[in-house]
């Protein structure tokens, strides 16, 4: 069955702590996709200035801890760093797909070891962010089996659009031909379920799409009962 496209700008919502799941969909929070993204990025391009390379935790795949800390700020705790203080970092920063993390972090910590420029240069690592949010939600629908509809590794996509000042997610459903959206403050929820969401707004389309579909049948239907 195909679904007239469609969507629904979705504004921030706490999920409920108990929700009937439909389709029996997987319970996985989206959880905090920018945080798990930068830790990975800063593993794979150590060591950083500063760095014993005979400690085990300069190159532990558990070095690096990232969590949010306000709306606007996250906080990056590393096992092997030579300061004494955790590193903020700023969310929009987290929230740019071309921003070089580890260059910036690797900068941090050399800035009170007065290193050389020209090492500096040496030591660079282009590795960008992405778009970490919207690979996180289509990898968890597109893992999701139960949804109507034949399952596939690419069947889901999302993007990140601009509109004036905020960013909306577009999910596409290519099986269905169906797509809802979301702003980036929706999916910054670390307990959200995406894919019990996307089903839950599914359902609403399938009932929708019910509903118009009776009503052209009776249109031109003067006695309804009469089709009881």
């Amino acid at each position: 069955m195909e679904i007239p496209l469609a969507c629904a700008l979705l504004e921030y919502e706490k999920p409920k702590k108990q929700v009937s799941r439909t389709w029996g969909i997987t319970d996985e929070s989206i959880g905090d996709p920018l945080a798990r993204r930068a830790e990975a990025i800063l593993r794979q391009n150590a060591p950083y200035p500063g760095d014993d390379l005979g400690k085990e935790e300069t190159l532990s795949s558990e070095r690096f801890l990232i969590y949010r800390t306000s709306e606007t700020r996250h906080l990056i705790m590393d096992r092997a760093s030579h300061l004494e203080d955790d590193i903020e970092i700023p969310l929009f920063l987290l929230n740019n797909p071309n921003f070089f993390i580890s260059n910036w972090y690797m900068k941090r910590l050399a800035w009170p070891l007065d290193v050389p420029r020209f090492m500096l240069r040496y030591m660079q690592q282009r590795t960008p962010m992405g778009d970490a949010i919207a690979e996180r939600v289509a990898s968890m629908l597109n893992t999701e089996v139960r949804l109507p509809g034949e399952s596939s590794p690419d069947r889901f996509y999302c993007h990140r659009v601009g509109y004036e000042n905020e960013n909306v997610y577009e999910i596409f459903d290519q099986e269905l031909n169906f797509y809802v959206c979301a702003d980036d403050r929706f999916l910054s929820n670390e307990k959200l379920n995406v894919s019990h969401w996307y089903a839950k707004h599914l359902l609403k389309a399938y009932r929708k799409l019910n509903g118009l579909m009776v009503a052209k049948e009776l249109e031109w239907e003067n006695n309804h009962l009469r089709l009881l």
